[in-house]
């Protein structure tokens, strides 16, 4: 299996097993002109990483084959340089493994139901975009 090498792109690969939230981001994330591509499982981004460079993956951390921890830990290994973003259904909890994780690797995370009128989203994926984009 191999995966394209970084390079200049707009492309954001979100990952989540619910339609109704890869079509609401899709729909925000394009009105905003990123290219914007929908997966309902890690394997199926496997699949898109394969054809198409991205320089963020947004990915649930819910999901019944493969859940968004083991899904990361997976792009580490394959070496993939995209930044990531976490969405989750759970409400923030200092306790929850969410938490626990991103004190060794900061990953922005955002929580179901998403706040589109604020500007934290759009904002972090122009970070994520600048972020990815600093070395080419």
């Amino acid at each position: 299996m191999s995966f394209s090498k970084k390079k200049r792109n707009r492309n954001i690969l979100i990952v989540d097993d619910e339609t109704d939230v890869l079509d609401l981001l899709k729909i925000y994330l394009e009105s905003h002109r990123w290219k914007a591509v929908t997966v309902s499982s890690p394997s199926e981004a496997f699949k898109q990483l394969q054809k198409k460079v991205f320089f963020l993956i947004i990915t649930d951390i819910a999901m019944p084959d493969l859940d968004g921890y083991e899904f990361i830990k997976k792009l580490k290994e394959k070496r993939i340089p995209s930044q990531i973003a976490l969405i989750t259904g759970f409400g923030y909890n200092p306790k929850h493994t969410l938490v626990k994780i991103n004190t060794k690797r900061k990953y922005p995370i955002f929580f179901k139901p998403f706040e589109f009128k604020k500007p934290r989203l759009k904002k972090t994926v122009q970070r994520a975009w600048e972020k990815y984009h600093k070395d080419l």
